[in-house]
């Protein structure tokens, strides 16, 4: 069982897909990225591989003005609006705080991000896709510098099966931190 670790809604707990296409982010990791980012207000926070949407409604609990919760699995989706509806059932958040979808994360970037999110100096977003899939990676990277993404990205990958923490910074800008946890870490700076 996934919970929220912080904010209005510490302890929630949030329901999880069914099915093995997606791999949470480990608490230790949610906890170190949180502990490091404990307010979020006055920001806006995108999670595209979403899954259980975990980072996303942390980063509600804790402030955020606004997140978008995306992913393209069916079972995902269905358990995204599961949460969001719980979350709005339980707490007094504006429903027009928590955009969900099931869009391709290519697609989301490409289509939604300026619709949704016009202004990205105070967006992050968290890109999480599969670990074996470092095209991916590459390719939404490319797709946030086309689109002058100013705000902050934090990119989880795994030494043994995703991109490598050396590829993985090189794509960057600038580097603002990286937490790391066994065989994950996550990288957090600016392309632009």
């Amino acid at each position: 069982m996934i919970k929220i670790l912080g904010g209005v809604a510490r302890g929630y707990p949030l329901a999880t897909p069914r099915a093995d296409s997606t791999r949470p982010t480990s608490v230790m990791i949610k906890r170190k990225l949180f502990d490091w980012r404990q307010n979020l207000e006055g920001f806006q926070f995108i999670d595209l591989c979403a899954g259980s949407g975990a980072m996303g409604f942390e980063a509600l609990s804790r402030g955020a003005e606004k997140i978008a919760v995306n992913d393209s699995a069916r079972g995902a989706f269905l358990t995204l609006k599961q949460n969001q509806e719980g979350l709005l059932k339980s707490f007094k958040f504006d429903p027009a705080s928590i955009v969900v979808s099931s869009s391709d994360a290519k697609n989301w970037l490409q289509k939604e991000l300026k619709y949704q999110f016009p202004e990205t100096e105070d967006a992050i977003i968290y890109l999480d896709p599969p670990y074996e899939d470092h095209k991916l990676y590459f390719e939404m990277i490319e797709i946030l510098k086309n689109v002058n993404f100013a705000g902050e990205v934090w990119l989880e990958s795994d030494r043994l099966k995703g991109p490598k923490l050396e590829q993985v910074t090189g794509a960057f800008h600038s580097i603002i931190k990286t937490v790391e946890q066994g065989d994950h870490f996550v990288v957090i700076g600016k392309l632009i």
